[in-house]
């Protein structure tokens, strides 16, 4: 292969995400600037709230990805694009390995777009795995508040001490949030500010269960065991759900264990003839990368079937 093929091979790819990357980048200074000239529009009080807004709400705030990158614990203001060069990175030097294999400019193509994505997989990950750690450590929280304030220890005080007597690094850093910015902003802010770094559903219900019990008066801490009581029920059912789907996890894997197996036994029967084609002539090689493309897509709808939500 000439140098000519490998220069294009090499920045075809980078100057279509590039293109994206600007694209996207000119739409959001297109919206900046569209908003902006419909607030002059209107009155000067609307100006001032939004320049207020601006500098109380960080530019990692106003997109998708970078949301995702603040759940995973990357809140540099510069990590969406770090990000972005680390998924082209990944998919180009994947895809050039695939292409020595291959020799197939559709391979080197397909593998940069596909495997451009495993980084997002494993942020997908990062995000539910600290998911997991903060909403066991929540439950274990509001275990101790609840048999704080049964004893008679007031709520803020029972909260402060199991905040600070938790095992989670990551649960101490968004609950120090609380601790340290209440009194300033009060809670609707405080708590808007934890969910920026946390996905976690159960948090949302105890910020709910934790206004709603303020307000509405009674006994708060009944109203902190039902909430307990509830959450401890959700994970024994998800448990069971669990194990459950994982049954069918299994299923597909015997399965292409079992392809594989037939494979074996039909190209032992022929002499060799499969893999004479699949490994040894490149349109076989071709073939074999989208069978196995194939599979691994089927591998991903069967889990996002079985997700528990």
């Amino acid at each position: 292969m000439d140098i000519v093929s490998v220069v294009l091979l090499f920045s075809i790819p980078i100057l279509f995400f590039a293109f994206i990357y600007l694209t996207y980048d000119w739409y959001k200074f297109s919206s900046r600037r569209n908003n902006m000239v419909n607030i002059l529009k209107n009155t000067n009080n609307k100006i001032l709230d939004t320049s207020k807004k601006t500098n109380t709400t960080s530019s990692s705030d106003k997109n998708w990805l970078a949301q995702k990158l603040n759940y995973a614990g990357f809140e540099n203001k510069n990590a969406v694009s770090i990000f972005l060069i680390i998924c082209l990175t990944s998919g180009v030097i994947i895809g050039f390995f695939i292409f020595t294999v291959i020799q197939s400019l559709l391979a080197f193509i397909v593998s940069i777009l596909i495997f451009s994505l495993m980084p997002y997989l494993i942020l997908v990950k990062i995000i539910r795995s600290r998911e997991a750690e903060f909403n066991l450590y929540l439950k274990e929280i509001i275990d101790k508040v609840t048999s704080m304030m049964k004893s008679g220890v007031g709520f803020e005080q029972g909260f402060k001490k199991s905040i600070l007597t938790t095992n989670s690094t990551f649960t101490k850093k968004v609950f120090s949030i609380y601790l340290n910015e209440k009194e300033i902003i009060g809670d609707e802010k405080v708590f808007a500010k934890m969910f920026q770094l946390v996905d976690s559903k159960e948090f949302r219900i105890f910020y709910l269960t934790l206004s709603i019990g303020r307000k509405s008066g009674g006994k708060f801490s009944n109203t902190l065991e039902k909430l307990r009581k509830t959450l401890h029920d959700q994970g024994e059912i998800k448990d069971q759900i669990t194990s459950s789907t994982r049954e069918i996890k299994i299923g597909s894997y015997m399965i292409i264990a079992l392809v594989i197996f037939i494979y074996m036994m039909m190209n032992s029967a022929l002499n060799g003839v499969l893999n004479e084609h699949f490994f040894e002539s490149s349109d076989g090689r071709l073939q074999m990368f989208f069978l196995l493309i194939w599979v691994s897509f089927g591998l991903f709808i069967n889990n996002l079937l079985t997700k528990i939500k």
